[in-house]
């Protein structure tokens, strides 16, 4: 297992506030087999993996858990995850700012129903800002999303 991910469980756990016993329990998981997890011991299954994403109100780990450990990882866009609100709107204006040049342009080239040979290094160019701009946006709204929800430990009443 890779360190990142070795200890990107525990510090999600800790980061919602949980112990690793409460966190096992909310799981449905032994305590020992959790700190297998967190110590990268054993590998995490990815219906806990699913879990670990609602109770610990944390969408990246399953981003980074299938970037790691899938094969299908390596189709997953490169995200850096928002640090502030501040960095979540950033990221959202940078995203239009680069998208919308781009789907214009693709409107273009598309019209005619061709994408000709002139058009295919352009085609290329776009839609690969557009695989960059997937990254912004998923990476926003799992920012979103866990800034939105709930805290785990108002879960364990």
């Amino acid at each position: 297992m890779s360190n990142e991910c070795e200890n990107l469980y525990k510090i999600c756990r800790i980061s919602a506030g949980l112990t690793q016993e409460q966190a096992a329990e909310l799981l449905a998981v032994s305590q020992r087999t959790l700190s297998e997890y967190e110590n990268g011991r054993a590998r995490v299954p990815d219906d806990i993996v699913a879990a670990m994403v609602e109770v610990y109100n944390s969408p990246l780990i399953a981003y980074y858990h299938l970037k790691h450990f899938s094969p299908l990882g390596r189709y997953l866009p490169d995200i850096q995850e928002p640090q502030t609100n501040g960095d979540m709107a950033f990221q959202t204006i940078i995203a239009r700012d680069e998208l919308d040049p781009a789907v214009e342009c693709i409107k273009k080239i598309v019209a005619d129903g061709i994408i000709d040979r002139d058009e295919g290094g352009m085609f290329a160019e776009f839609v690969k800002t557009m695989r960059k701009v997937n990254g912004k946006i998923f990476s926003v709204v799992a920012y979103a999303e866990k800034i939105g929800g709930k805290p785990a430990k108002e879960r364990l009443q």
